[in-house]
């Protein structure tokens, strides 16, 4: 059958049905394009207001580097079940850098000088956005945060959590922690690596329950958000152990010459700690650790905290 005479015998057949077809028979796996929705079909008994960011920038350093791109999806969400409901507004824009992007940065994210050029963020349309949220969340709130902070001072007061970092991926089975990779666990696929694009890939991984535990992720996202991240400073430990403490998820900080981890909350932090103790310096008694503790606006916004040195 030539594919003239296939497209023709299959024109009239709903795609959907064929996909579920094909997912019934056990041996194919769909994935569905991501479409933009007014809502996600949640029940919202006691609603939160969410705010879903993402940057471009032209480098990874916020200090030097700039913003190009803002999206922003503010949806809702049930305080209590997690669920999501209503999508209540979005913002896209793009701004032109006082440096040209590098060809190098654009083949990332796809923004080119001429896209950018003359181009300035709706900078009142994005507040009125901001000024509704209780929360914001990104995929990695470490690097976007301190972009949004250098870029929008205003948001100083605001609360952010990470979906990278304080979402359990990995002991729900996931792929990995990359969003193209739990976007296909969750069933779908998105396109251009943007912005506004991102945002909403986001949000329809967060509409889906938990694999393993079936919590919601907001359930999840709630209560971390409220905890403190205790950056934990492994002193003068011994180099024999680099590599074990660098698949535990220690990094090493040349500054300081130090390997650091960044524990979400009291219980993942005196669990690090425990297993400093038996794994790395191989002891009983107390060890001497750094810690640097942010909290509150203070989480994630790239703020330089001083370390304090405690026996633990």
């Amino acid at each position: 059958m030539s594919n003239n005479e296939l497209n023709k015998s299959i024109g009239n057949i709903d795609p959907e049905t064929v996909a579920r077809w094909l997912e019934s028979s056990g041996n194919y796996k769909v994935l569905r394009r991501i479409q933009m929705r007014d809502t996600f079909g949640g029940q919202i008994n006691c609603p939160v207001k969410v705010l879903v960011v993402d940057t471009e920038t032209t480098g990874l350093d916020f200090a030097t580097c700039e913003v190009i791109e803002v999206g922003a999806v503010l949806i809702e969400v049930d305080q209590d079940t997690g669920a999501i409901g209503a999508v209540l507004g979005t913002y896209g824009g793009l701004e032109e850098p006082k440096v040209p992007i590098t060809p190098e940065n654009s083949a990332i994210h796809g923004i080119t000088n001429d896209m950018v050029k003359g181009q300035r963020f709706d900078e009142a349309a994005l507040k009125t956005l901001c000024d509704e949220a209780a929360l914001f969340v990104a995929h990695n709130a470490a690097f976007d945060k301190p972009f949004m902070l250098r870029r929008f001072p205003w948001l100083e007061k605001s609360i952010w959590a990470c979906t990278f970092r304080e979402l359990p991926w990995t002991q729900e089975n996931y792929s990995g922690r990359k969003l193209e990779y739990l976007l296909s666990d969750c069933g779908y696929f998105h396109g251009a690596h943007r912005a506004v694009e991102d945002c909403n890939a986001l949000v329809h991984v967060l509409a889906q329950p938990l694999k393993t535990s079936q919590r919601m992720p907001f359930q999840v996202l709630f209560d971390s958000a409220n905890e403190s991240i205790y950056q934990i400073a492994a002193l003068k430990a011994p180099f024999e152990k680099k590599d074990f403490l660098k698949s535990k998820g220690f990094r090493w900080n040349a500054d300081d010459r130090v390997w650091e981890f960044e524990a979400v909350g009291f219980s993942e932090g005196k669990e690090v700690i425990e297993w400093l103790r038996e794994q790395v310096y191989c002891t009983t008694g107390k060890i001497m650790l750094g810690f640097r503790i942010q909290a509150g606006v203070d989480r994630y916004s790239g703020t330089a905290l001083k370390q304090q040195f405690k026996e633990v």
